[in-house]
């Protein structure tokens, strides 16, 4: 039987195809990993969890707690003076009033902390305020869960010992689901302690262990193996072969099971290998050998173990639940006489799982149809890394015994079943399906409706290309734009002053002007009489509060001056422009992770264009036909270009809907705007946005071309690809990764000529 799973084994894993759906699934992954994890305008980038990481390494607890409240009151003492300054920025009676009893209600802290955040120096981890603030209050909140681990411990306890002293629980009561279940949690966390915890940073570990998106790989990677290693000898009618030989019947479907769970527990260790590996790199983690609890996500598990030994537990079991879906699904495979039967049934259980799991609340009476079933129990932080008692007639049962029940039957069934129906022999051959495919072939009148049939549909570029538009798309959509404190003062100007200049409006800006001079003023009177020795440094820095209020928001004026002084001497109108600079990149993201997808997608959907006659050896019949292989080639480079530059289109738009909710986009002249003031034609905004649409377009439609050509010259579909991503996609990950000189190689500067003052 050995040797039969060797060669089973080597069967498939020695397959060119099966081998590359299997990287692909690697490459997926570690890509999803990295899309997933980029940093936004208020969410944190892994190198600033990485970094934190770094400053406790080696700290004893009551370290990481000193330096932990440092940074919490630093954010809090920063975000105070904000909230001050936001109030004073209304200019009214009503602003100044709650400005002042805000700050008389603590004394002092303003002061303290108001030239931290005029100079930026709170900012330790992360380069903005809300960054800063969501990274500190999320490690705050894990600290302090960890922290309290002896109290919780000691709750569990004390409201088993109140149950039993409270008069209302005599007698039936005593026999309540919520008595029992009382009991036994004390019961359960009976032999904890608090001794071996260790608080570290949970974000990286947690998001390794908890990844939907390596769970689906992983089945998809089953639905693969099974295709392979049953329906491709049921195709070949290699069953009737084989049972004939001396160990045909059971050694054969034995070691057809073994390989199968060789191969799901050998992809578990690998692609959660790969997790780990990936966040560990990139952000380091504490004390593994540290109780599991360490880990605040993981606090209410019951268990006594370490953080290693749950990563391998965990890791373990996903990897028998992987397999029991395997022999289920393989027992389908050798009980159905049609291919599509075994997948319909294999992804109607996973749909239906995820469904149950979605749809049905945490806290309901129904929450055993939650976790009970094939995505409940791929997720073993549910009943590993927590704790829950089903109601089951009045008696609580651990949802980690009842979760073990369920997958020792969903492994016993899929094996029992596999041999069942391969022992009974009934259907080893697959029948011919009875009804029309929706998506069979039909004649096209045109040569571009038929080219762009085999392109989009028969050779799958269309789905493709929406999967990578969803995702440049949905990561445009999931931006938040915030508005400051300094950007609404400069909103609310200019909101005001927008459109032609009037005697009105010059006098606001000079009035403007003429209080911040003041303020300038005093505070440098204050200065002199503080180096005078009139007053003391003390009773100097608190009289010019007052002043550096006002001061603060300058710079966000400077911006309405330079548009002040361009309409003065050039002509033209006011404008709002911070929404224009987000949606030209000015400021914010420049679109290098948009282009980075954008490429990803075209040079999968069309590295085969070309090569595709050149595969199947048809450019002789094609040649020969009337239109000719010539005008075939141009209408497959129009459709590549085209569907490349529609492709373009979908993140800017996106982000242009996603700004326009945020800041007002009103109408007026490029040249309005300060930093186009330069450009050479005098188009209205909205041509402008077009130009710059129609640009990104354009050159996305030249990666399409570019990728066409390699498919010309290179006539295989995998070299076309391989040398498409050496000239797109490497220069552009390397400019991501901070190798600034990959930006002459690549494609960028054409992409975002506009963000990069190339009109000026």
């Amino acid at each position: 039987m050995f040797r039969l799973t060797g060669m089973e084994l080597g069967k498939l894993w020695g397959k060119r195809n099966f081998l590359l759906s299997c990287l692909a699934l690697f490459v997926l992954d570690l890509f999803l990993l990295w899309y997933t994890n980029l940093p936004g305008e208020e969410k944190p980038g892994l190198a600033s969890y990485g970094c934190f990481q770094k400053e406790i390494a080696g700290m004893t607890e009551q370290e990481k707690a000193d330096y932990l409240m440092e940074l919490k009151e630093t954010i809090d003492g920063v975000g105070f003076v904000q909230e001050i300054i936001s109030l004073q920025s209304l200019q009214n009676t009503t602003g100044e009033t709650l400005a002042a009893q805000y700050r008389e209600s603590a004394p002092g802290l303003f002061e303290a902390y108001y030239d931290r955040y005029q100079d930026g120096s709170y900012l330790r981890l992360t380069d903005s305020y809300w960054k800063e603030r969501q990274l500190i209050e999320e490690f705050y909140e894990e600290w302090e869960q960890c922290a309290g681990y002896e109290q919780y411990l000691q709750s569990v306890q004390e409201t088993k010992n109140t149950l039993s002293t409270i008069g209302i629980f005599a007698g039936t009561q005593q026999d309540s689901f919520s008595a029992r279940n009382v009991r036994k949690s004390a019961e359960d966390y009976a032999g904890l302690t608090g001794e071996n915890i260790c608080w570290m940073p949970g974000h990286g570990i947690v998001r390794a262990m908890e990844n939907v998106w390596t769970d689906i790989l992983l089945l998809l990677s089953v639905f693969f193996f099974v295709g392979s290693l049953i329906l491709g000898e049921k195709e070949k009618k290699l069953f009737y072969i084989t049972r004939s030989t001396r160990y045909g019947m059971g050694r054969s479907i034995g070691s057809k099971l073994a390989t199968l769970w060789i191969h799901c527990m050998t992809m578990t260790v690998l692609l959660y290998g790969m997790n780990l590996t990936f966040f560990g790199s990139l952000m380091g983690y504490g004390d593994l050998g540290a109780s599991l609890q360490s880990v605040a996500a993981w606090r209410e598990s019951p268990l006594s173990i370490t953080i290693l030994s749950y990563l391998l537990l965990s890791i373990f079991t996903k990897g028998i639940v992987v397999f029991g879906f395997g022999a289920l699904l393989t027992a389908f495979c050798i009980a159905a006489d049609t291919v599509s039967l075994p997948y319909g049934i294999g992804l109607l259980l996973c749909g239906g799982s995820w469904f149950l799991y979605i749809v049905i609340p945490a806290a309901s009476k129904g929450n055993l149809f939650k976790y009970l079933n094939l995505a409940g129990i791929l997720k073993t932080e549910h009943f590993y890394g927590a704790y829950l008692n089903f109601d089951l007639f009045g008696y609580p049962l651990s949802r980690m015994l009842l979760t073990w029940i369920l997958i020792l039957m969903l492994t016993g069934t899929g094996i029992l079943g596999s041999v069942y129906f391969y022992l009974r022999g009934n259907h080893f051959v697959l029948r011919e399906r009875g009804w029309p495919s929706l998506t069979c072939f039909r004649p096209h009148a045109s040569l571009a409706g038929h080219e762009g049939y085999k392109i989009f549909i028969t050779k799958k570029a269309l789905p493709v290309l929406l999967v990578f538009g969803f995702l440049a798309a949905y990561r445009e959509w999931e931006q938040v734009y915030r508005i400051s404190v300094q950007e609404e003062y400069y909103q609310k100007l200019m909101l005001h002053l927008e459109g032609e200049l009037t005697q009105e409006k010059e006098a606001l800006i000079l009035s403007e002007q003429a209080r911040f001079q003041e303020a300038f003023d005093r505070i440098a009177e204050i200065d002199e009489m503080v180096a005078a020795g009139e007053i003391s440094e003390r009773a100097g820095e608190d009289w010019k509060m007052e002043y550096s209020a006002v001061t603060a928001f300058y710079p966000s004026f400077t911006r309405v001056l330079q548009q002040y002084e361009q309409v003065c001497h050039d002509g033209g109108q006011f404008v709002y422009d911070t929404g224009y600079l987000y949606l030209f990149g000015v400021m914010g993201e420049d679109g290098l992770v948009d282009l980075l997808l954008l490429c990803c997608g075209v040079v999968l959907a069309f590295g085969d264009v070309a090569a595709m006659e050149d595969v199947g050896g048809t450019w002789n019949l094609l040649g020969s036909t009337r239109r000719g292989k010539r005008s075939i080639l141009v209408c497959k480079l129009g459709l590549s270009m085209g569907a490349a530059g529609v492709l373009a289109l979908v993140p800017f738009f996106s982000r242009a809907v996603r700004i326009c909710s945020v800041f007002p986009m009103e109408g007026a002249g490029i040249r309005d705007i300060p930093c186009f003031h330069g450009f050479a034609l005098a188009l209205p905004i909205w041509g402008f946005v077009l130009l710059a649409a129609l640009s990104q377009a354009g050159v996305l439609a030249g990666a399409g071309a570019l990728i066409f050509g390699l498919s010309c010259w290179r006539k295989e579909p995998m070299q076309a690809c391989f040398f498409g991503a050496l000239l797109l996609l490497i220069p552009l990950l390397l400019l991501q990764l901070g190798f600034s000189a990959a930006e002459m190689f690549s494609i960028y500067p054409l992409y975002s000529w506009i963000a990069r003052g190339g009109i000026m």
